[in-house]
């Protein structure tokens, strides 16, 4: 059982890393071949393709705002949505736009071995939430947690490595147990319609511990109708939390086609 469990960590972590350095690749994005310096999959060019998400954003939800929004107004830099039926949270913030360059990369960081890419991507997420000023205040990063399922067959969990890099470079101590995703819940409900979704991850999660006086900084990979990062804060809170914040590397906008079957997300999350 052991020679077994060293064997399938081998093949997952060491094989990878063995191609990359004797094996000529291709980028993971375009598929034009790499030189040797680029050691993580993908040329400079589809890096620089990944599109930042700069503000005007809204405060509550992240997404962007009109240029001519009034920032200091009433509504306080959110947008209509979220001062309409406000989010559980304090607040969200992606480091790009989930398009179809940023979804190769996340597919290729989640599903096709390049674990490594996470740093670089928990980088980029941890530089984005800096420059907001979203983690003032916060006391704890916490990620949420991938479904036990997926997590044994993956071997590791993305937004657990996006979260550890980001509270090293945010000098935020991390906390990896306090948030569980129930095991007989369904995986990531990701073509449900909005509403199934949000009340599928409502009951998909649940708090390990207190997070009494806490101020949280919660972190995924990707972030699209915005129901489990709901969930996740709801039930942090109920553990105690005094404020749950939002980090993601990428967030799904209006009308983009790498959304769920390509339909509007809710503004709200």
């Amino acid at each position: 059982m052991a020679m077994r469990r060293v064997l399938a960590l081998s093949r997952r972590r060491v094989l990878p890393l063995l191609a990359d350095a004797i094996l000529p690749a291709d980028c993971l994005a375009c598929g034009r071949p790499l030189r040797v310096e680029h050691r993580l999959g993908a040329c400079l060019e589809c890096w620089a393709r990944l599109r930042p998400l700069l503000p005007p954003l809204c405060l509550s939800c992240g997404l962007p705002a009109p240029r001519d929004s009034d920032l200091l107004g009433p509504a306080g830099g959110r947008c209509a949505a979220c001062v309409l039926d406000p989010p559980p949270h304090g607040g969200a913030r992606a480091a790009v736009a989930y398009d179809d360059d940023a979804r190769r990369f996340l597919l290729a960081a989640k599903l096709s071995g390049r674990r490594r890419l996470l740093e670089p991507l928990g980088e980029q997420l941890a530089a984005a939430v800096r420059a907001s000023g979203l983690a003032e205040g916060c006391t704890l990063v916490v990620p949420v947690p991938a479904h036990p399922w997926r997590r044994l067959a993956r071997g590791y969990d993305p937004a657990g490595d996006l979260a550890r890099v980001a509270a090293s470079r945010l000098g935020l101590p991390l906390g990896t147990r306090f948030l569980a995703r129930r095991i007989l819940a369904a995986p990531a409900a990701k073509r449900l319609p909005a509403v199934r979704r949000a009340k599928a991850a409502a009951a998909a999660f649940r708090a390990l511990r207190p997070t009494r006086g806490e101020r949280v900084l919660l972190v995924d990979d990707v972030m699209t109708t915005g129901s489990t990062a709901a969930a996740c804060a709801i039930a942090l809170v109920r553990a105690g939390a005094v404020e749950v914040r939002v980090a993601v590397w990428a967030r799904t906008l209006p009308g983009s086609p790498a959304g769920p079957r390509g339909r509007r997300p809710d503004r709200r999350l």
